[in-house]
């Protein structure tokens, strides 16, 4: 029994570990990483009558746009922090000025990271998974448009509450995936790559096929916000980059896209009249539209 209670506690004390060390940018990560997971049962789940739409409804009214936007851009920045090229440059940088220098142009310059050597390769990865999560998210909602536009009055009829499959909150193994650490970061597909959310949520379905486009350069200082925040991670410097840290998250474009989505929303489903429309709401609104605020950098 005691050998049982040791072992437990040992294992709440890494899980605490983890979390404590995870910093600013991975915890912020994590309500995009609800979202995702919420787009994942979507994607899976059957769309029967208005029960079903209302159960989806719900499931996504729980998401606040500001939260997801920030998480949105933890997730731009630990990809382009994949890059291998990009976090050397930076290594490199450090080692030539010094790592107050580095930090400082950091600080004052949003733009300076993407000066650096190879910030191509983190610029063609963050386009590559800005790509691939705006393709999941148009595929689930490509769903309820189409149950918008065939449901029958059959369809439409339903009474209750339904309760849609999946959890509905992180577990260990899903955090320990988002952050790296544990059996579960020994997966294969890594933050950025088409089939990410699809690894995390265990759904064995192929995720939708993207062709990552140029960049958009109306949209640069989206890009330039996960950058900086990716040379900070490099850096190792989240903790004493707390106040940068978190004005890099609050990236004003994909705010205010993600604000008029959500008020769209909202206005969309006070004139609904049945599911169909209420359908059609979450389709175009709650699924289809946040994934073009997520490429708005992609052209």
């Amino acid at each position: 029994m005691l050998r049982k209670i040791t072992a437990i506690a040992s294992a709440l004390a890494l899980l605490c570990a983890s979390s404590a060390n995870a910093g600013e940018v991975h915890d912020a990560l994590e309500a995009y990483a609800l979202y995702q997971n919420d787009v994942s049962t979507l994607l899976d789940v059957d769309i029967e009558n208005a029960r079903t739409v209302d159960a989806a409804r719900a499931r996504l009214a729980r998401h606040n746009s500001d939260q997801v936007s920030r998480g949105w851009i933890a997730y731009g920045a630990l990809t382009a922090a994949q890059s291998d090229r990009f976090s050397s440059a930076i290594e490199t940088r450090i080692r030539r000025d010094g790592r107050n220098t580095v930090l400082r142009s950091l600080r004052d310059d949003v733009g300076y990271a993407r000066q650096q050597r190879n910030a191509a390769q983190a610029v063609q990865l963050i386009l590559t998974a800005a790509s691939a999560d705006s393709a999941r998210a148009a595929q689930a909602g490509s769903r309820y448009d189409n149950f918008a536009r065939t449901a029958g009055v059959v369809q439409l009829a339903g009474t209750g509450r339904a309760e849609l499959p999946g959890v509905t909150r992180l577990s260990p193994d899903m955090l320990d995936r988002l952050r790296g650490a544990g059996r579960v970061s020994q997966a294969s597909v890594a933050y950025g790559e088409r089939g990410f959310w699809d690894a995390v949520a265990g759904r064995t379905s192929a995720a939708p096929r993207v062709r990552a486009g140029g960049e958009d350069r109306s949209y640069a200082p989206v890009t330039d916000h996960m950058l900086t925040l990716a040379a900070i991670v490099v850096a190792d410097a989240e903790r004493g980059e707390r106040r940068r840290v978190d004005a890099l998250l609050d990236e004003p474009l994909t705010q205010q896209c993600m604000h008029m989505q959500q008020l769209q929303l909202r206005q969309c489903l006070s004139v609904s009249v049945d599911a169909a429309e209420r359908a059609y709401c979450l389709g175009q609104h709650a699924l289809t539209g946040p994934g073009s605020c997520f490429a708005s950098m992609v052209r």
